[in-house]
């Protein structure tokens, strides 16, 4: 403007010199106005991040319409590209035409990992694939773009026992076999002949410890809760019930692009199984007893029908065969039935398997505590036992079957309780879709110890349970999550 005033003051220095300075004065304001022209485009201007890089900057006026539109529409692309959302928008750029430049296909931006394993915004998706174009509108009419926060997640799975006794007989000796079985219980005895015969053979099978030949009498083959030896099973947890299958249900609150938090509850299985306890070997013992009689006699020798007395002393004969299993037992223990509920967290890494969009494989480690109800558990004693006399004239038991003893009923094991628990899993994510995961998992699953059922023993004294094993499992479990 300054130009143009001074135009005004040498115009009114003369007519003659009107027509010249007046030409003069149109070429300038010519100039001037085609420069303001590029003002909206902040050409010219030193302040002017884009101004460095434009193509204009050394071009004389006259060359500007040398530019064709193809060359105009290049130009405005590549002025109102952004490199980031928080960027501000270059002026002279209306918003739609904003772009975001993101990385050509093959060639996508590095991140730090986590889940998502691409974090872009999605309408309504977490780590989805990205559009397949080297810009990104910044400005659309469809739903705002945002990350979900929120996914529900469903998972089936199963564990086996590693560690831990079902039963610690130390801590419940009412339930050992040497407390429980009497050979004695089991003799088997029957007479031939009859005292008019002349003669009363008298045959008992027993089992019992086996006796040095000096020892071996009646009395002592008769001993209570005597016999060689006995085995008793180890039963852990795993052999108790067959394997646990759980289902769960929860929410999960995605904190970042790497952790998680979570809170399920589930509901697990097992169905109770009967396993050997153990068996009792003894030696078998065969004891015959012959009672010979005579005809009673009045005074005057005559005889008495019907009555007779022993003639002179009985004759016994004791054989014997050693260590021969005589009895078996089996517990069988009833269904395990558990509601957890838990919280947890999970960190995800780097993903190990990337592809275009979100088929993505992302490791990660979780942990998890919580609370365990549980159900209470009977146990029942099952006893096949041999037949003596079978056994003994068999010359073995290994080819005789036993019977099958009636059970005296259940005992009540562990009552029903509250139980903490923790655990800690290590797995791999899949995004399927961009609304749906996979997860497969597996770790160590620890269950605080179960306290034993109070009971009174034989001889009527009362005893509080004590606490049992703790109980490591390792779980192996198939999650599905779908975004909110």
């Amino acid at each position: 403007m300054m130009g143009m005033t001074r135009v005004s003051h040498v115009l009114m220095l003369g007519d003659d010199m009107r027509l010249g300075f007046l030409t003069v004065s149109t070429t300038v304001s010519a100039v001037l106005l085609s420069g303001c022209s590029f003002i909206g485009g902040q050409l010219g201007f030193d302040n002017n991040p884009y101004n460095n890089n434009t193509p204009y900057m050394n071009q004389n006026p006259a060359q500007y319409a040398q530019y064709d539109v193809r060359n105009q529409q290049a130009h405005l692309g590549n002025r109102c590209q952004v490199a980031s959302r928080a960027q501000a928008m270059p002026r002279g750029c209306r918003p739609e035409q904003i772009t975001q430049a993101v990385a050509p296909q093959g060639r996508q931006m590095a991140y730090g990992g986590g889940f998502p394993q691409q974090p872009q915004y999605t309408d309504g998706a977490y780590g989805s694939a990205v559009e397949k174009t080297s810009a990104v509108a910044l400005n659309t009419s469809g739903p705002k773009k945002r990350k979900p926060k929120l996914r529900a997640s469903f998972s089936i799975g199963a564990e086996r026992s590693t560690n831990g006794n079902a039963i610690d007989f130390d801590k419940r000796p009412d339930l050992r076999i040497n407390s429980l079985y009497n050979p004695q219980d089991f003799n088997e005895s029957f007479d031939t002949g009859t005292e008019a015969s002349g003669n009363i053979t008298t045959t008992t099978y027993t089992a019992n410890a086996l006796l040095d030949a000096n020892q071996i009498s009646p009395a002592n083959i008769r001993t209570d809760h005597h016999y060689e030896s006995a085995t008793e099973s180890q039963l852990e947890f795993d052999d108790v019930w067959l394997t646990p299958l759980n289902v769960k249900g929860g929410v999960e609150y995605i904190v970042d692009d790497k952790t998680t938090v979570f809170a399920n509850g589930g509901y697990s299985y097992a169905a109770g199984n009967a396993g050997t306890a153990g068996s009792v070997s003894a030696t078998l013992y065969k004891e015959v007893i012959e009672q010979p009689y005579t005809p009673a006699l009045t005074a005057a020798g005559d005889v008495i029908p019907g009555q007779f007395l022993t003639d002179g002393a009985s004759n016994t004969v004791i054989s014997y065969i050693p260590n021969q299993q005589i009895a078996t037992f089996e517990y069988d223990f009833s269904d395990l039935k558990r509601f957890d509920v838990e919280v947890g967290a999970r960190h995800y890494f780097k993903p190990v398997v990337k592809s275009e969009g979100y088929k993505t494989v992302t490791p990660f480690v979780g942990a998890s505590v919580g609370i365990s109800h549980v159900n209470a558990v009977d146990v029942t004693l099952n006893q096949t036992q041999e037949s003596y006399q079978n056994a003994f004239e068999a010359g073995s038991t290994v080819d005789t079957e036993g019977f099958t003893v009636p059970s005296s009923g259940a005992v009540r094991l562990y009552d029903a309780q509250l139980l903490a628990q923790a655990q800690l899993n290590v797995g791999a994510e899949w995004q399927v879709t961009p609304t749906w995961a996979l997860a497969l998992e597996s770790g160590l699953r620890f269950q605080d110890g179960r306290d034993y059922a109070d009971y009174t023993d034989s001889s009527g004294n009362a005893f509080e349970g004590s606490n049992g094993d703790i109980n490591v499992s390792i779980p192996l479990t198939l999650r599905g999550s779908l975004n909110f």
